[in-house]
């Protein structure tokens, strides 16, 4: 196999997403007559040697935790581009960095912060919110209209809780989020064990809106699946499936660690912007920590939201803070399996720390 030096130029140019573009052919993880490609390492160790200044990505295969690989690789924010969806492409603004664009790959929110499962290790703490909780769809439509002046385009936004079918007002949700981002894949996120309950507009909203079901799979659904999927193809509803959950991830720590971006950077909640009472933040644990304080008389950090009415905020401070870690992040750990099981009611500490 040829040396990285004969195969690439030295001419410093740019590279799309798993692909360095250069002038002579070459072997280096395959190729299309000029075009090399590469994995994100390969592209990585180029970048840091000053091959490629830029890396492209495709605005269209944007999702969920698309960035953080290659955050956790050292590339900087500021030398990623991003193209404008493929379907609407204006030549004048092809490509933009994507601090500056106003798009995200992913958003969520709740419209329920309780739940009617409440899942043990749940880091949105559902089981631990004592009453129910919805929040004011007045108040939260002019939320998600003031985050649409920073950021008109998303990719995936996932409409979850807690349990979201509890809310009654589901409907204005879906709709309010087809009206604000008509290009968004939405996805109503849901344990499904009231789907075969929810009246007919409920589907009928979703169809009209587009919308998507997203069925995370827990072991009491197990007997009802084949039914409740039934019902979704009766309704001719799109939808997913989780695969079934028989372990849960936990990984909060009462112990405090010195490496926030670090962890940042691999965490695979960390891409999950959360929007909150007119605040957002890069997962939810700003918001849903108050929960387990609560319960539990404990002071874990509650910050790490920007507040969306600020009047200083700007589309390029908005996304560089959802890149950022923050002092929650310092009690978050890599990670690690348990049993999938109901909370016990009191929940002791061993539900949700693993060092309780």
């Amino acid at each position: 196999m040829e040396s990285l030096q004969s195969v690439f130029t030295a001419e410093r140019t740019t590279a799309f997403e798993g692909c360095g573009v250069y002038r002579q052919p070459g072997k280096l993880g395959g190729q299309a007559e000029n075009v090399a490609v590469l994995n994100l390492v390969q592209f990585a160790l180029l970048y840091h040697r000053g091959v490629f200044d830029k890396i492209i990505i495709l605005r269209d295969l944007q999702g969920q935790g698309s960035l953080h690989p290659l955050l956790s690789l050292k590339i900087r924010p500021e030398d990623i581009l991003i193209v404008n969806r493929l379907d609407g492409v204006d030549v004048n603004n092809f490509i933009e960095p994507y601090l500056s664009a106003k798009f995200l790959p992913y958003l969520e929110f709740h419209v329920a912060d309780h739940c009617n499962l409440n899942c043990k290790a749940c880091e949105h703490y559902s089981g631990l919110v004592k009453k129910p909780r919805f929040p004011n769809l007045k108040k939260f439509t002019q939320d998600f209209e003031q985050l649409h002046k920073f950021i008109d385009d998303i990719r995936v936004i996932r409409i979850l809780g807690g349990e979201p079918l509890l809310n009654t007002e589901i409907n204005s949700y879906v709709e309010l989020s087809r009206r604000l981002y008509p290009k968004a894949i939405i996805y109503v996120v849901t344990n499904a064990l009231l789907l075969q309950k929810m009246p007919e507009d409920f589907f009928e909203t979703l169809n009209r809106c587009g919308a998507l079901i997203h069925i995370s799979f827990y072991l009491p659904l197990e007997e009802k699946m084949p039914e409740i999927l039934k019902l979704l193809e009766d309704k001719k509803v799109r939808y997913s499936v989780s695969p079934l959950n028989k372990t849960f991830t936990m990984k909060q720590t009462f112990q405090p660690h010195d490496k926030p971006q670090e962890i940042f950077a691999q965490c695979f909640q960390a891409h999950c912007n959360n929007l909150y009472e007119g605040k957002i933040a890069s997962c939810f644990l700003p918001f849903t920590t108050k929960y387990f304080n609560k319960y539990y008389n404990k002071n874990l950090p509650e910050s790490g939201a920007i507040d969306l009415y600020d009047e200083n905020l700007t589309t390029e401070k908005l996304k560089r803070h959802l890149l950022t870690s923050f002092e929650r992040c310092r009690y978050c750990n890599l990670p690690v399996d348990v049993e999938w099981k109901r909370i016990a009611k009191p929940s002791p500490l061993s539900d949700w720390v693993t060092d309780a």
